[in-house]
């Protein structure tokens, strides 16, 4: 274990993050819009969710750029080699470098928004080729997948908040539920 994963994330955010944002030139790269990438997904009979292993980090810093996250505490001076959670350009950096990882999937089996990356398939066969693909594209750049979150081979899942299955997209009646039996602020 090392000194910045024990060290908690409110310090350093204190510390370097807050000024490095008011320096940084935001990144220009849309994010999907979730409507489109929801329309995009076919209706089919076998799919998968990926969930990516604490997203921002396994994205590597450019050596040019990891002094501007150094800060100072009594233990020494750190850096951060990989990119934190909270740097304004995380957000775009991140869906930029996923879309060029899995770009060639993308449109074909694929749909991805950040960390969460959703593969169709019309049989189990095919999903099995498709996963190898996608399995493949991440392991080539580095990619690490939180096995806890994903799911394989369903016929019914969540993605987005949403449940997806082959009759189409409807809305999980859980998140419905919470908003309805929610009881009013107390005056």
């Amino acid at each position: 274990m090392t000194f910045l994963q024990i060290l908690p994330m409110r310090i350093v955010s204190r510390s370097i993050i807050g000024k490095l944002n008011g320096i940084t030139k935001y990144p220009r790269y849309p994010l999907p819009v979730i409507d489109d990438l929801l329309t995009n997904i076919p209706h089919t009979n076998v799919m998968s969710t990926l969930d990516l292993r604490s997203g921002y980090f396994q994205l590597a810093i450019s050596p040019k750029d990891i002094e501007k996250t150094a800060f100072i505490t009594r233990n020494g001076t750190f850096a951060f080699l990989r990119m934190p959670f909270g740097l304004s350009g995380a957000a775009p950096n991140f869906q930029r470098a996923i879309d060029i990882i899995l770009q060639p999937v993308i449109g074909r089996f694929v749909s991805v928004y950040m960390d969460d990356v959703i593969i169709t398939s019309p049989s189990f066969k095919d999903h099995l080729d498709h996963l190898t693909q996608v399995f493949t594209l991440l392991r080539d750049a580095g990619l690490t997948l939180n096995k806890e979150k994903c799911h394989f081979a369903r016929d019914k899942l969540k993605y987005l908040g949403l449940i997806i299955s082959k009759e189409g997209i409807e809305t999980d009646n859980k998140k419905i539920r919470a908003i309805t039996e929610m009881k009013p602020p107390k005056k």
